[in-house]
């Protein structure tokens, strides 16, 4: 029983008492005058892929969290960035916690940097990093790796998953009050995820991840979470001896291989991000002699090229019940959208029929259960970037080809043929020689 005379609201914040209160000097703004704030300038690397992949360019006081296979190129692409920003008047910090400084000045004259604002230091205790971001006056810091700095007198061991959550914390909120933006490097385990399970990628605002491997020049950086821009956006890089270098056409180096006279093999536009890029799908059909035949589905989900083979054998007759199929989009890229079901359709029966699609043919769209050719978003721009190509036969849907009507002046020679049904694409292939 409460004594008389008790205060219920002093009763009710009793458990709360732990936290002390006080007047933060924040002050509430209205959507009305929140609006009329000019949005986050863009600061330009000069680097356009890389540009491209954080939205546009950078945000002062933006994270960044970068990672990858060991190797692949994140430090490297750190200090070309760097040298970027600084010789734009911002004051780089870039500390290493793996390199020595004679060793990253050998990389800095590998790459010809020459910036005076740009400042190197090999340093991974926690502490020393603070003290120089809270004392320095940088536009950015680079931390290259974060799974390398020690956190003196942390609760969890080094290298732990509340380890590197704790450092990755201090760094960030230290930047964020002194408005400096940072750029965390760090690797990925086997399964392709940051040590410490994504535990990083709650922390920034931008999350970028070089997709491919080390087995060619290519790099693909992929974006997968920003604050400050749209998602899903890649640059394509190569690897040089200069460093990595940006794609002027990335479309022309994911089809560049396609050989001519190659059944199974199919040409598609897909939307990363922003920009419409042409890649190649290719389809293998094989007899099999199991009792449960091989499918292996490389860049496209699963369920769905599960769900292009079932339409096709139960409402157009292709019999693929007893039979391995193969299917890969090449370059590194993993499609997610339903414009890829068209392609990988014609791409099955183009295998399974021996019959080769003609050079200069393109197709998209989505499909559906009952074997119709559905619309998908951004038409145009994938066609735009077919023709710039080269591609002058163009498979789209039917009801796609009302947003066609803005491009004028088509170019001559180029054929735009509208489908409803994949029974057509069937037929035609069968008709070919």
């Amino acid at each position: 029983m409460e004594p008389a005379g008790a205060s219920p609201e002093k009763s009710n914040l009793s458990g709360l008492a732990r936290f002390p209160r006080k007047d933060s000097g924040v002050v509430p703004v209205s959507l009305s005058a929140g609006i009329k704030n000019e949005p986050h300038k863009r600061i330009k690397t000069g680097i356009g892929e890389f540009d491209v992949s954080v939205g546009s360019g950078l945000v002062m006081g933006q994270s960044v969290l970068i990672g990858g296979d060991p190797g692949i190129g994140k430090s490297t692409l750190m200090l070309q960035v760097s040298e970027r920003l600084a010789a734009s008047g911002v004051k780089v910090i870039y500390i290493s916690t793996e390199e020595t400084l004679a060793q990253l000045l050998l990389r800095a004259e590998r790459l010809k940097l020459s910036s005076e604002n740009l400042l190197l230091v090999s340093l991974n205790d926690i502490g020393d990093i603070l003290y120089l971001i809270e004392k320095g006056d940088f536009g950015f810091a680079v931390i290259d790796s974060i799974q390398r700095v020690l956190a003196q007198g942390a609760e969890s061991s080094f290298g732990s998953v509340n380890s590197l959550r704790e450092a990755a914390n201090e760094i960030t909120s230290a930047c964020l009050k002194k408005n400096c933006g940072v750029f965390l490097v760090g690797h990925v385990t086997k399964e392709g995820n940051f040590a410490g399970p994504k535990t990083l990628e709650h922390i920034v605002d931008t999350v970028l991840y070089f997709d491919s491997g080390k087995k060619d020049s290519y790099r693909i950086l992929r974006c997968y979470k920003n604050r400050f821009g749209s998602t899903d956006e890649i640059g394509v890089f190569e690897m040089r001896e200069s460093g990595l270098s940006g794609v002027k056409n990335p479309s022309s180096y994911f089809i560049e291989e396609r050989r001519a006279g190659s059944p199974g093999s199919v040409i598609t536009a897909c939307i990363e991000g922003s920009r419409p890029f042409l890649v190649e799908v290719q389809a293998l059909v094989a007899n099999s002699f199991m009792p449960y035949p091989k499918r292996v589905f490389l860049g496209m989900d699963n369920g769905r090229a599960s769900i292009i083979c079932a339409v096709l054998e139960k409402k157009e007759g292709i019999k693929l019940g007893t039979k391995e199929i193969y299917l890969k989009i090449f370059g590194g890229v993993a499609v997610q959208e339903p414009s890829i079901d068209l392609p990988a359709a014609v791409a099955i029966v183009s295998s399974y029929l021996d019959k080769e699609v003609p050079r200069g043919f393109m197709a998209f769209g989505e499909m559906g259960l009952t074997g119709e050719i559905r619309g998908v978003s951004n038409a145009l721009a994938r066609v735009k970037e077919a023709v710039s190509s080269g591609f002058t036969d163009i498979i789209i849907p039917e009801s796609n080809l009302k947003d066609l009507n803005a491009m004028k002046n088509m170019k001559k020679g180029v054929v735009i043929h509208p489908v409803a049904k994949i029974k057509k694409i069937i037929e035609y292939l069968g008709q070919l020689k």
